[in-house]
């Protein structure tokens, strides 16, 4: 956990130098909404925030960042993590959000409570499954593409059959705003409950450098799909964080792992404490 602190810590610098703005007995709140803006907390949850703070605290509190975490840790652990089922693990997202990837990392994590299988659902890129293929021998997991399919929901119908403790199914990257994408994966969805006679466990994967772009995307995969849980990847110094905390509070979905950095080891479950202190300092 102190490597994990460590590097996010990195990761934040930029972030916390902004947010230092608020230490002391001497602050406006114009210098807070600024400073929570470009910590990518989003205009309307800072409005929220800051009125919070004023309605409870007063004009002028001390110790404001103090505060301020204690409140932003409130916030995260009010929707507690959920631990991964075994079962089929559906991993949803946008293209470049990290998601086959992200499906390998996940897939090293779970190795040592059961036998893994990584599928390849992404049958419009042949070069996704060559990628996920290589993966998976990396990561010491078996893996299945159903080749010769063209429909990803026979793929996963296939896969959902098979002995495997976890089943970790890695889809097409899809436009949450095309609405004929979202029913496909509505389609994979129902192909393994079909299968197995169980829901799958939906992740989200989001990129942590699109800031306030990433709730949209929430929003609407959460309008298809039952979203169980979120995987926020690229927390590698290009992200400033902090969009994580009203994604949480207005979705009510966890945020159950964060990716922070390359290497296959480096998807790490996420803990709201070291978060905010990894952000404020």
């Amino acid at each position: 956990m102190k490597n994990f602190l460590s590097r996010l810590q990195r990761a934040f610098s930029r972030t916390r130098e902004n947010l230092s703005l608020l230490e002391g007995q001497k602050f406006s709140w114009e210098d807070a909404e600024e400073a929570l803006i470009a910590a990518d907390f989003g205009i309307s949850f800072t409005e929220e925030l800051l009125n919070y703070l004023k309605n409870e605290y007063g004009e002028n509190p001390v110790a404001l960042k103090s505060i301020l975490k204690t409140r932003i840790k409130e916030l995260l652990s009010s929707v507690p993590p959920r631990e991964i089922p075994r079962g089929v693990i559906l991993i949803t997202g946008v293209n470049g959000s990290g998601k086959t990837t992200t499906a390998a990392k996940l897939a090293l994590f779970l190795k040592d409570r059961g036998k893994v299988l990584l599928v390849a659902a992404d049958t419009f890129r042949a070069a996704a499954q060559e990628q996920l293929e290589k993966l998976a021998s990396s990561v010491g997991v078996d893996f299945f593409s159903g080749k010769g399919y063209s429909d990803p929901a026979a793929v996963a119908f296939d896969a959902a059959r098979k002995p495997y403790d976890y089943i970790i199914v890695d889809t097409a990257g899809r436009l949450h705003t095309k609405e004929n994408l979202m029913k496909e994966a509505v389609k994979i969805k129902n192909s393994v409950i079909k299968a197995s006679g169980n829901s799958p466990f939906t992740l989200l994967v989001l990129d942590g450098t699109i800031g306030q772009n990433s709730i949209t995307q929430a929003e609407e995969f959460s309008r298809s799909l039952e979203i169980d849980g979120l995987v926020i990847t690229k927390l590698d110094g290009t992200s400033r964080g902090g969009v994580i905390v009203p994604i949480v509070r207005n979705l009510k979905i966890p945020v159950l792992f964060v990716g922070i950095g390359e290497g296959m080891e480096d998807l790490v479950p996420f803990d709201p404490s070291s978060f905010v202190e990894a952000l404020f300092g």
